[in-house]
């Protein structure tokens, strides 16, 4: 049978084994996504437990008799299947049957998914480095961002959560780049607004910082005009857009980076589809961390648009090990694993 006619015949979550993956940790995720169809399975993991649960109270059902090989039919059904619910929690348990299903279409075909998106995958991705759990102002951080900064990422990112201080704030992210000896990227977790970016644009040492991510609470298009009208700030944002239309209006705004998950999106499937919108807005696309093998192969399919995709230096680790393997990038490049599917298998 040809892998083109296959048809799912079952997704289902299933609680990895702690014996296998070592002592599980508050925050930890636990879950994985598997899809089986003509005696194989695809996997994706680790999932959180929410997305995983959407899963399994049916979400996962709406793909059963659907062709492993049609991508876009089966995000239609999860899509239809989750209705108004279709965005946040319920795009990510989308994304989750959707690259478990097509790490299943690579191991049913024998190749690599970046190698079923394009004809030319890249070998190698570019990846930069994050540590957002780190606290700037912590007695360690100047040792934290050097020993990071000196592993070869093109660049690291650190968070930067809102401080009644603007100046404070300003000449912390001036020493984080001093330490790093290069432009630092920031991530503002959605604590800024409009007034705090303005302030802190005007203060910030020149060429110290790429981009700030996400600096407003909600990714709205107004919001964020308003926010290119009053500052010069370089601006990303992608992870908390919701859908294609949505990508489409925001990135009239040309953001400095376009830094949506390949898993939180809805998947590769729809990945493809919003890496098609950042070219036709000659947008920057630096993927996100949360999903970082889908990402690999989605950067390595669009090499001539991925610029380097996120590693999260302390939780990428942690994740790894409910894997077969690990992907370690050196010299600011991460590997694409030659195995079918996502290359990886995940120990359940």
């Amino acid at each position: 049978m040809r892998a083109a006619d296959v048809v799912i015949d079952d997704v289902r979550v299933v609680c990895l084994p702690e014996s296998v993956t070592g002592p599980f940790q508050e925050g930890d995720s636990r879950h994985a996504v598997v899809a089986r169809a003509a005696g194989m399975t695809g996997v994706f993991g680790p999932v959180d437990e929410m997305p995983a649960a959407l899963v399994a109270a049916g979400l996962g059902r709406t793909v059963i008799g659907c062709r492993v090989s049609d991508h876009a039919g089966l995000l239609a059904r999860l899509l239809a299947r989750l209705g108004p619910h279709g965005a946040g929690l319920g795009r990510w348990a989308a994304g989750a049957v959707d690259c478990a299903v097509w790490d299943l279409h690579g191991k049913l075909t024998g190749l690599p998914v970046a190698a079923l998106l394009t004809e030319t995958p890249a070998s190698r991705v570019p990846v930069y480095g994050s540590w957002l759990s780190l606290d700037l102002e912590h007695d360690g951080a100047a040792e934290a961002v050097r020993s990071t900064a000196v592993q070869g990422f093109a660049f690291t990112k650190w968070s930067m959560r809102r401080s009644q201080n603007v100046q404070q704030m300003a000449a912390l992210a001036g020493r984080a780049a001093s330490w790093a000896n290069a432009p630092v990227a920031l991530d503002a977790l959605g604590t800024w607004d409009v007034e705090i970016a303005a302030g802190l644009a005007s203060l910030l040492p020149p060429g110290a910082v790429r981009w700030v991510e996400d600096p407003l609470p909600r990714t709205e298009r107004t919001a964020y005009r308003e926010l290119r009208a009053q500052c010069p700030l370089p601006v990303a944002f992608g992870e908390r857009v919701s859908d294609a239309a949505h990508t489409r209006e925001l990135l009239e705004l040309g953001p400095a980076a376009f830094n949506f998950d390949v898993a939180w999106c809805g998947g590769i499937t729809e990945a493809c589809t919003w890496m098609a919108l950042a070219e036709q807005a000659g947008a920057p696309v630096h993927l996100h961390g949360r999903a970082f093998l889908p990402a690999l192969h989605v950067a390595a399919a669009f090499p001539y648009l991925a610029g380097p995709v996120e590693y999260q230096v302390v939780w990428e680790p942690k994740r790894q090990q409910v894997l077969s393997g690990t992907v370690v990038p050196e010299d600011g490049w991460a590997a694409l694993p030659e195995s079918p599917g996502l290359g990886l298998e995940v120990r359940c």
